[in-house]
């Protein structure tokens, strides 16, 4: 590794001055995104977050499995403006994993948007994004589908993202029995390990021409993109520092990631844990809408395959909120910036699904997610 650093240290010794400060210059704002928020900085001043335990799932988990149904309890009823289901999709090797369909009370034939949870591969289940499946149910008239994978540490890697591919097959497929018309939009998104599994399947199912009707649109929140350094493109290597950068960030830290990684045990260069080790990546995927925190160790990961993806022609758009952590929008709701967040994620899926939406309709169906 010292090796490889010297070598690309001698390598920059050759390129011209304005290429070399250029470069300098966009690393050195990028760094400036882990600026403490203000608000955030007065409030951790009076209130330190206690450090997140990955090492004891099951205690982490119980936790966790608390606050998303506290979350779920405050939001009530769905009722009169959201009808919502649950069905059962039998996955490749017979287990039968749940789904929470979502849909405009009383209309049917909006465009499909499917959702999958965060909670680094281990914590979380498919109720997490209830308040993302009613709010765009009201505010796109979409049928919504929150659907389930299985946690690490009992079922290790591949078991998420085969299971996400098996819903997603299962839900192109029966589309219209779900009551949506993927014709007017068919939008796959998630957050953190949520949005991993998207990218990667997203690719996946790109690779493999095997959707019964193809994605319009994909949404990676505070995505993970690159298991490590070597799955970074070269020429972005330098600008890859968040992980080092904010290692000792608040909600999700270098430890937590370590830990992460020791239960869910990932291939690294499957392209089933990103979408880089794909045999043809990125060309031909649908317009793609990210956002990334500033504060996040994830935040490098979000902001190079953006740039990869316009590279390659995809459409993007990016939101970036600087100085707060992880999922910041859903541990700590009452911040400016996490309000802020919902906002921009409300019309960003406008953006994908080709809808103005006004930011007074947002306020009126919006509520923070439970987790991340």
């Amino acid at each position: 590794m010292v090796g490889s650093k010297q070598a690309e240290t001698e390598s920059n010794i050759h390129a011209s001055p304005v290429v070399l400060y250029a470069a300098m210059m966009k690393k050195e704002k990028i760094a400036k995104l882990s600026e403490l928020d203000s608000e955030l900085a007065a409030f951790l001043q009076k209130n330190p977050l206690p450090k997140a335990d990955w090492s004891d799932i099951p205690k982490f988990r119980a936790m966790r499995v608390q606050m998303e149904k506290d979350r779920l309890e405050a939001l009530g009823s769905p009722a009169p403006h959201v009808e919502e289901e649950f069905e059962s999709i039998t996955m490749r090797d017979g287990f039968d994993s749940k789904i929470k369909v979502y849909r405009p009370a009383g209309k049917k034939g909006g465009p499909l948007i499917v959702l999958i949870y965060g909670g680094g591969f281990a914590v979380g289940d498919y109720q997490q994004l209830t308040p993302y499946g009613r709010g765009f149910a009201r505010a796109f008239g979409a049928t919504c589908v929150t659907i389930s994978y299985r946690l690490a540490p009992e079922h290790k890697f591949p078991a998420a993202p085969h299971d996400v591919e098996d819903s997603l097959l299962w839900i192109a497929k029966n589309a219209e029995a779900l009551g949506a018309d993927p014709q007017k939009g068919f939008v796959l998104g998630g957050i953190s390990a949520g949005a991993n599994l998207t990218a990667c399947i997203a690719q996946k199912t790109l690779d493999d021409a095997s959707l019964a009707h193809p994605l319009t649109g994909l949404w990676l929140c505070v995505p993970l993109v690159f298991p490590n350094q070597e799955t970074v493109p070269e020429k972005y290597r330098d600008v890859w520092f968040s992980h080092e950068q904010n290692a000792d960030a608040p909600i999700l830290d270098k430890d937590a990631i370590d830990a992460i990684g020791t239960h869910l045990q990932p291939d690294p260069k499957s392209p089933l844990y990103s979408p880089f080790n794909s045999k043809s990546p990125h060309k031909g995927l649908p317009p793609t809408y990210i956002s990334v925190c500033g504060l996040d160790p994830l935040r490098d990961d979000g902001l190079i395959y953006e740039d990869v993806l316009k590279e390659h022609g995809v459409k993007t758009k990016l939101d970036v909120w600087p100085g707060v952590p992880h999922a910041h929008f859903a541990f700590l709701p009452f911040l400016s910036a996490s309000k802020k967040a919902l906002l921009d994620t409300f019309m960003g899926f406008g953006w994908l699904l080709g809808k103005d939406i006004s930011p007074e309709k947002v306020q009126e169906v919006m509520v923070a997610p439970a987790g991340g």
